[in-house]
């Protein structure tokens, strides 16, 4: 007990069906830890036994003791019984002390998860939380850094026999976002759409989304990149006619920018360009030109172009101006058009 791990660390032992009788989850991504509840409900319950041996609770609406209770009840109908506490961090510090006498002498044929989004790692070095992770198999659930979702679209579509070719998982992956439960809905219809083939291409994910390359938010991170401004903002009218959100498309400019900052002081440090897109979280099929084309971007150019940014983004929340128009200046701005008497009206 009281070991501390990550979420790829769990699933290789669960793989071994290495299961420990207490879990506590914890970390805000909170996709990964319904996933690897799944996997503990798959491995320990029988399907007809679902109503018996699993129990899913929430410590806003029970007691310390009736988790306990339920904890020290033998199973049913398996030879395990699951209990999923969600949210623990609701129970009072007395609740909590009754949780931990529990783990210093759990029930070997019930596994016990403890879950909450709010306390983090360093909540894990103090008080009640540190005796809790160090009588639990503890397992932090980060958020996965966006170089690390086309490898996650790539683990979860082999997992229901398949592959993909990286540069579709990429590609779905800057048209679907880093949210885990909106790619794994769209995974789920690129497995219907592609029925009886093996292999998940290019294509496939371009016809699922419903646009062509030409006019994608991919297609529009480039065209900026390129401060080709009659292409962006003729891209962006066809995002926004087709219901991409304003703050959507906002962030993933930020978050271009963002990159090419970064590049900007790899170029400094005399780094290669291949190594460049890599450490960005670029591919190398799609982006291969990125290096050469952000030398179009002075340093001074950049943090003005970082200030317009957190200035749209906040005229946007306020509603001060149509975020259409918003959108449209900072792409203007972004592209090397002077905009001032545009933006202070």
């Amino acid at each position: 007990m009281g070991t501390m791990m990550k979420y790829k660390e769990l699933i290789t032992k669960l793989k071994k069906k290495e299961i420990a009788n207490c879990y506590f989850f914890c970390g805000e991504e909170d996709y990964l830890k319904q996933e690897a509840i799944l996997s503990l409900k798959k491995m320990l319950i029988k399907p007809e036994a679902q109503d018996f041996d699993f129990g899913l609770l929430y410590a806003e609406d029970i007691s310390a003791k009736e988790v306990i209770s339920l904890a020290e009840t033998y199973p049913f109908m398996s030879k395990r019984r699951l209990v999923v506490v969600k949210g623990i961090d609701k129970f009072t510090e007395s609740e909590l002390k009754e949780i931990v006498k529990y783990l210093k002498n759990p029930i070997s044929s019930t596994c016990l998860v403890l879950e909450s989004a709010k306390v983090k790692k360093e909540g894990l070095a103090r008080g009640i939380y540190k005796t809790i992770s160090s009588l639990c198999e503890t397992v932090i659930f980060w958020r996965l850094f966006d170089t690390e979702i086309p490898g996650w679209i790539e683990n979860k579509i082999s997992r229901e026999g398949k592959t993909i070719s990286p540069q579709a998982a990429h590609y779905l992956f800057v048209e679907a976002g880093n949210n885990l439960l909106d790619l794994s809905g769209e995974i789920e219809k690129l497995l219907i759409y592609t029925r009886d083939r093996k292999k998940v291409i290019l294509d496939d994910v371009e016809q699922l989304i419903g646009r062509s390359m030409s006019d994608s938010i991919f297609d529009l991170l480039r065209a900026i990149t390129r401060k080709n401004l009659t292409r962006s903002l003729e891209i962006l009218a066809k995002l926004t006619e087709a219901g991409e959100k304003p703050v959507g498309i906002l962030a993933r400019i930020a978050k271009r920018i963002r990159q090419i900052i970064y590049a900007k002081e790899l170029m400094r440090q005399r780094e290669k360009p291949a190594n460049i897109i890599e450490e960005v979280g670029l591919h190398p099929f799609f982006d291969k030109d990125f290096p050469s084309q952000i030398q179009n971007f002075s340093r001074k150019e950049l943090l003005n172009n970082f200030h317009q940014l957190l200035r749209a983004d906040w005229e946007i929340k306020v509603g001060r101006k149509p975020a259409q128009l918003v959108l449209e200046l900072l792409i203007m701005n972004l592209c090397g058009e002077k905009t001032a008497s545009a933006y202070s009206g």
